[in-house]
């Protein structure tokens, strides 16, 4: 469900009192406190009307168009990797390292099947809430997914917590694979909720490591929401309509370790020393009508293809013995290609001689540069289950990986992106009225329907629709 105008207003059943929502949801996410909006309390100043981190959500456009919001490499799991019992049982247990048998069999363990409880008791204490405190002490009844929280009330109140369960178990569970009927894989309790305040009035959460950091393993680079908070910074007051702004900002941070090694190079042939002087000159913005944009990207992309192929990484390039469903998380490049800002600022990197990857790749790109700009490759790639009868001309993105804007490809791979911001949204407490959304593609999956893609021109170009919730203002087009 898409920013069609989603009011939940319960009705004479709901005898704790009518709800008063307004909000998107997604399987598994709640329209929960970032949907929060207390039109009984007192008009205040516009409270944080925060950019929350653009690839924090599932997409609500339905299922024909999909563009997934975290993608192989911004998939973050606050609980950490689950733990996995062999159905078989211990006597069947397949060691993934091992070069022969059978294929491993795992059943996941996880807290609503361990605890008989999904956490739905949060759900109608979340549509009744009118105050932060309100909205704290409903997660405190949330199960899963384990989510970061952020809210704000028109007293002031925020909100900044993780919600979920995360189980107490050995640091081995968190990582791999493990035969959870063996001593020391057991499950001791459940984790103390962390919590976060506030940095000089603001609190910012792109995926990054966070208040969940104590729970997890893996997160999303902090780029996107140190951005954020140095934009956040250069002014006292920012309005709703200041927030796309923020929004649709393309300064890629990342690319800094790539840059720092081409700046290291001598001896390059006159064409890649020409690139190279390029793109130390450029203003790291991956904007679609970007050229410069483009020759990073095809440099980047030949390194990342460099690095998978090197020796010192030919065991993890044999597809692993797990279901299909996870090799876009093991595959190599895609793992190369995500990592390579780490894998380029290593002291070491198992005698892989980055300098000379990095060399091969200038002089490649410098003998055949791109032609164009970063829009011509970097399109839009919604996944879809069925093709559509008349394909569409999927249009140029401007953004990255670790931009703002995080519209991604895979480097090395393609630069077509089937990620990117599933939905904005901005929320003014002050003035309900004055809040905005949009999703990426429309609010309905049917293909045919008006509704289908008539938002995408304002996501592609920063804009948001109004949110409307004043019931004389509401026309009902259909009941589906």
């Amino acid at each position: 469900m898409g920013p069609a105008g989603r009011v939940g207003q319960a009705g004479p059943a709901d005898l704790a009192g009518p709800a008063d929502r307004v909000g998107q949801a997604g399987p598994g996410i709640p329209a929960g406190p970032a949907d929060f909006v207390d039109p009984a309390g007192p008009a205040g100043p516009a409270g944080p009307a925060g950019p929350a981190g653009p690839a924090d959500f599932v997409d609500p456009a339905g299922p024909a168009d999909f563009v997934d919001p975290a993608g192989p490499a911004d998939f973050v799991d606050p609980a950490g990797p689950a733990d996995f019992v062999d159905p078989a049982g211990p006597a069947d247990f397949v060691d993934p390292a091992a070069p022969v048998g059978p294929p491993l069999a795992v059943s996941l363990r996880y807290p609503p099947r361990v605890s008989g409880d999904l956490g739905f008791s949060a759900l109608l204490p979340l549509l009744r809430a009118r105050r932060v405190v309100d909205v704290d002490r409903a997660f405190d009844q949330w199960a899963e997914p384990v989510n970061v929280v952020q809210a704000a009330d028109t007293e002031g109140g925020v909100l900044h917590r993780v919600a979920g369960r995360v189980p107490l178990r050995a640091g081995a569970n968190r990582l791999r694979l493990v035969p959870a009927w063996e001593p020391g894989h057991e499950w001791h309790g459940w984790h103390e909720t962390p919590r976060a305040g506030l940095t000089d009035g603001v609190a910012v959460m792109a995926n990054q490591r966070g208040p969940a950091e104590p729970l997890g393993v893996e997160f999303a680079p902090p780029h996107r929401a140190d951005r954020i908070t140095a934009l956040l910074a250069g002014r006292e007051r920012w309005s709703a309509a200041d927030m796309p702004a923020i929004h649709t900002d393309t300064h890629l941070a990342s690319a800094s370790a790539l840059l720092d090694h081409l700046r290291a190079l001598d001896d390059l042939t006159p064409e890649a020393s020409a690139l190279r002087d390029r793109l130390l000159a450029w203003d790291r913005r991956m904007d679609a009508g970007s050229a410069d944009a483009a020759h990073y990207a095809a440099v980047r992309g030949a390194v990342v293809r460099r690095l998978a192929a090197h020796p010192a990484f030919a065991a993890l390039a044999t597809p692993p013995p797990y279901p299909e469903v996870f090799q876009p998380w093991l595959a190599l490049l895609p793992r190369v290609g995500f990592a390579l800002e780490h894998l380029l600022r290593a002291e070491e990197l198992y005698g892989v001689d980055r300098p000379a990857a990095v060399r091969a790749a200038v002089e490649e790109v410098a003998a055949e540069p791109p032609a164009g700009v970063w829009g011509d490759t970097h399109r839009l790639a919604p996944w879809r289950p069925l093709e559509p009868e008349t394909p569409y001309d999927e249009p140029a993105l401007s953004g990255d990986h670790d931009c703002v804007l995080c519209t991604s490809g895979v480097p090395g791979l393609t630069d077509r992106a089937a990620r990117g911001p599933a939905a904005r949204y901005v929320w003014d407490l002050a003035r309900r009225e004055d809040s905005s959304w949009v999703v990426p593609l429309g609010a309905s999956g049917v293909p045919g329907s008006p509704h289908h893609r008539d938002q995408l021109p304002l996501w592609l170009g920063g804009d948001l629709v109004p949110v409307v919730t004043d019931w004389a203002l509401l026309k009902k087009e259909t009941d589906v």
